[in-house]
């Protein structure tokens, strides 16, 4: 009875390690599905990548020759460059979305190992005799069943295969190294041209301060010298009135210094206006320069 019970134990002990061996080998298969797609969305992403650098490069050196034409407007120059712009910054944000799915494909490699390592510590190290392995300077072995000189051939091509991809990485390393380069120029041409605008907007308002400046004071001369010229005609008949009733037996003292005071008044404020308008005109001509 009691082997009986041991062995169901056993049998339900085994049906369990082999259920939960199935779904760890079920979550490899699509941690590798998960990683190899990951993988051909970078390398489509860098291969566009470097194909758009390459047409920027064509199309910034074609404006710059664009630049140099004499028949060349402004407003064709200004649209030209903002196709560049755009077209870079296009560029700009593909890289960064490239560096984003290297990031994601790093930790689902990192999940992946985890679980194959886990994985391997519950089975035995099987090896099959006769087939590849991978030696420890990274080359592979082969057959004892080929050749020295098959042998030969196919470490030369493995060779050849890491050549072209080292020569391809280095490849798209110097085409995103000239589009960081291009990018940072382009922000810094942005900060410039920002700088530009703000002094350019502060020169305007200084220009619109000072010609309304200058306005004022033109307009507060005009005012000033009409009322100068009318102020200098009523002195004139105030003087004659003075001289009339000077002459004449029946005015009073008391009307003609009366007469006399306001005159005074009137020279006064004249001269006032007089000196406020020679300010005001040293003070157009200063700002004029």
């Amino acid at each position: 009875m009691k082997t009986l019970k041991f062995l169901a134990a056993l049998t339900l002990f085994t049906a369990f390690v082999h259920t939960q061996q199935i779904v760890a080998q079920d979550d490899i298969k699509e941690l590798k599905i998960q990683v190899k797609n990951k993988e051909n969305q970078i390398n489509a992403n860098e291969e566009i990548l470097v194909s758009g650098v390459t047409a920027l490069k064509r199309v910034k050196t074609n404006f710059e020759r664009f630049k140099k034409n004499k028949k060349a407007t402004k407003q064709e120059i200004e649209r030209k460059e903002k196709i560049v712009a755009n077209m870079q910054q296009r560029l700009t944000k593909l890289n960064a979305q490239v560096d984003n799915q290297k990031k994601d494909l790093n930790i689902l490699e990192r999940k992946l190992a985890r679980k194959l390592k886990k994985e391997e510590a519950k089975e035995e190290d099987v090896k099959e005799e006769g087939k590849a392995a991978t030696a420890s300077n990274g080359l592979v072995v082969y057959e004892d069943n080929i050749s020295d000189e098959q042998k030969e051939v196919l470490l030369q091509k493995q060779k050849l295969e890491e050549a072209r991809k080292k020569l391809d990485e280095e490849r798209k390393a110097r085409e995103l190294a000239y589009l960081k380069e291009q990018e940072a120029l382009r922000l810094e041409e942005e900060k410039l041209k920002q700088l530009s605008n703000q002094i350019k907007a502060k020169e305007k308002n200084i220009s619109k301060e000072k010609n309304t400046l200058i306005s004022d004071l033109e307009d507060d001369i005009s005012i000033n010298e009409e009322i100068l010229i009318s102020g200098k005609e009523g002195l004139a008949k105030m003087k004659s009135k003075l001289e009339k009733a000077k002459k004449d037996a029946t005015t009073s003292k008391e009307s003609i210094e009366r007469k006399q005071v306001i005159i005074d008044k009137i020279e006064n404020r004249l001269l006032k206006i007089e000196n406020e308008i020679d300010v005001k005109k040293q003070e157009l001509a200063k700002i004029k320069g």
